[in-house]
């Protein structure tokens, strides 16, 4: 995905997987269903409120992530840590199987691999994130506004204890085709978000140790490409 236009997504191998990596992270990178029918809450409004309210005090979220891509023929794995702060800041380091890292800085994304000795630049702002599911962990998405709600009955659960439900963006210019959101019935807190992509292929991300609200210096989000790194800056759209 283009940076900044969903969220990270996995490493593909050569440069058009990578790009299409950054494509995911800038979305970034939120189907729920309970593991038994009794677990499901009478009024979906109550399970949508609950989550808006959970993550509507966080200005700053840290966690682990790990992530998989899904295509035919093509199951990739990820992980690694990641921080993000309002309204737009966002730090993500890959650090297994390879080493890279993604940071935005309220005016620009990069993606440095350092096996490459490549980094990618493209302008991204705190704008950018709105619809996508990285907006979630920071409070800033109105639900109901930007999706249609229901509940996920196509998939399973990870978890017993676990939540399902489907976001459809209201946007028929969105660049995947839903979102699933796993919950925990109590606290709301994300444990999984999958991006359903238009083509069928999916971009899981298994959230764990997630803390809102730490002290997080901007420095975080500060990138300089080291010396010797080749540069390549990605263009706007028209």
């Amino acid at each position: 995905m283009r940076v900044g236009k969903p969220e990270a997504r996995i490493q593909e191998s050569g440069a058009g997987m990578r790009a299409h990596a950054v494509s995911v992270v800038a979305l970034l990178v939120f189907c729920f269903l309970a593991a038994a029918g009794d677990l499901l809450p009478a009024d979906l409004d109550a399970v949508v409120a609950g989550l808006q309210r959970r993550y509507a005090s966080a200005a700053t979220m840290t966690g682990t992530f790990q992530q998989t891509y899904r295509a035919p023929g093509i199951e990739q794995v990820e992980s690694g840590v990641f921080r993000m702060k309002r309204p737009g800041l966002m730090r993500w380091e890959y650090r297994k199987p390879e080493a890279k890292l993604f940071v935005a800085d309220g005016q620009e994304a990069f993606l440095y691999v350092p096996l490459d000795r490549q980094v990618t630049v493209q302008r991204y702002s705190a704008s950018d994130m709105h619809g996508t599911p990285l907006e979630f962990l920071l409070g800033g998405a109105d639900i109901r506004k930007s999706f249609a709600v229901t509940w996920e009955n196509n998939f399973k659960p990870a978890a017993e204890q676990t939540l399902l439900i489907r976001l459809t963006p209201r946007s028929g210019r969105s660049q995947y085709e839903y979102l699933v959101l796993s919950l925990d019935p109590k606290s709301y807190d994300l444990r999984r978000i999958t991006i359903h992509e238009h083509s069928g292929n999916t971009s899981e991300f298994l959230l764990s140790d997630m803390t809102a609200n730490a002290k997080i210096s901007d420095k975080e989000f500060q990138f300089k490409p080291p010396k010797g790194t080749e540069v390549i800056r990605w263009e706007d759209e028209k």
